[in-house]
């Protein structure tokens, strides 16, 4: 039997936390930067919890940007068109996202990822939000991962 059906854990790596989950009100949050250097392609999987306080409006989006150290020079991960990685706007709580993305247009130089998580309310008071995600890294230099 092939190993897709009965293993498939041995071809990616699922247990990197881009960001923990959260109480999150308003604003930007950004991951810590995780070496690549051995994964071609991935997975962010975003987790949103329960909305609180009654906003009209929710919005909330992630992005992925690069870094040669992982500590600064950060730069928004994009496509062969230029065109960054990142989350249509979500609306809702109580629901997951997934937001697939290759490396294979990342700066040869850069070997860091991190994600950044922008929150947004319209109305309701003091709003917040439960939110987390976690990136799913595949294309591994080799097996298991």
């Amino acid at each position: 039997m092939h190993p897709d059906r009965t293993d498939i854990g041995y071809r990616y790596k699922a247990d990197t936390q881009a960001l923990p989950p959260a109480i999150q009100s308003a604003g930007t949050r950004n991951g810590d930067g995780i070496d690549i250097t051995d994964y071609g392609s991935g997975t962010l999987v975003a987790n949103i919890g329960a909305v609180g306080a009654a906003p009209t409006e929710t919005s909330i989006t992630y992005a992925l940007e690069t870094s040669e150290d992982g500590t600064d020079g950060w730069v928004p991960l994009t496509d062969l068109d230029g065109n960054q990685f990142s989350t249509d706007a979500i609306t809702t709580g109580d629901t997951c996202v997934e937001l697939d993305f290759s490396l294979q247009y990342i700066t040869r130089t850069h070997r860091f990822l991190r994600v950044v998580e922008t929150v947004a309310f319209t109305g309701g008071t003091n709003p917040d939000v439960i939110a987390g995600a976690t990136f799913v890294l595949g294309g591994g230099q080799r097996l298991p991962l």
